[in-house]
């Protein structure tokens, strides 16, 4: 998909695993060029987090960072000796890290869901995002508040991960839940779409019509 501008585009590329980068955002004009993208088991609302506020006017105040929208809904925030930072949600399944990098600076944002996070590295992995460094700010933020949102999802029964931070409300028929948020979200979006130029198309004047002669009778 590309924005009408042509400025942006969104490419979809599913691979039989659903673990490899299935989403890519990124601009193809002005400067600062910059990507996100999100593997293929990226809960629908993260991904809409970003895609929705890419469609939105930017706004006029300066966006949060992601430290101060993670640090205000609890996350844990370290820093290593490099400058790295890295925040690990309440309940340790997601974290979020800056990467620095002593030769080549600032990596962009790592972001990890996975059951378990130890010493080397995440253990069963749940889905996986990066975004690029000069990804804007208010971007930026939208991810975080995706991410952080305590607001419960709707899932179908057999749609749901075994985990021990996972609770589960009361089972109800959720398609037309489902469908009413859906639309909802469409008429958000078609709300900020840019509306079409008119143009008054100009009719040429018409030609005077002329007899053909006549043919030469035989």
């Amino acid at each position: 998909m590309t924005s009408p501008d042509h400025a942006f585009r969104l490419d979809l590329t599913p691979t039989p695993s659903s673990f490899h980068r299935w989403w890519r955002i990124d601009n193809n004009l002005g400067p600062g060029l910059w990507y996100v993208t999100f593997n293929g088991d990226t809960p629908a609302e993260i991904v809409a987090g970003l895609t929705d506020a890419l469609i939105r006017p930017e706004p006029e105040e300066p966006a949060p960072s992601v430290i101060e929208v993670l640090t205000s809904h609890g996350w844990e925030h370290t820093t290593s000796e490099t400058g790295s930072q890295r925040l690990t949600s309440t309940d340790a399944i997601i974290q979020v890290e800056l990467y620095v990098s002593p030769s080549l600076g600032v990596m962009g944002w790592e972001i990890e869901a996975a059951h378990h996070h130890g010493e080397h590295g995440p253990e069963q992995r749940i889905w996986r995002a990066h975004l690029d460094a000069a990804t804007p700010a208010h971007l930026l933020a939208a991810v975080a508040e995706a991410i952080s949102n305590p607001t419960p999802v709707l899932r179908a029964r057999f749609k749901i991960n075994d985990s021990a931070h996972l609770t589960q409300g009361p089972e109800f028929a959720i398609g037309s839940e489902v469908v009413s948020a859906h639309k909802k979200r469409l008429a958000e979006a078609r709300r900020h779409r840019p509306k079409p130029h008119l143009t008054t198309a100009v009719t040429a004047p018409a030609l005077p019509r002329t007899a053909a002669p006549a043919r030469p009778a035989r």
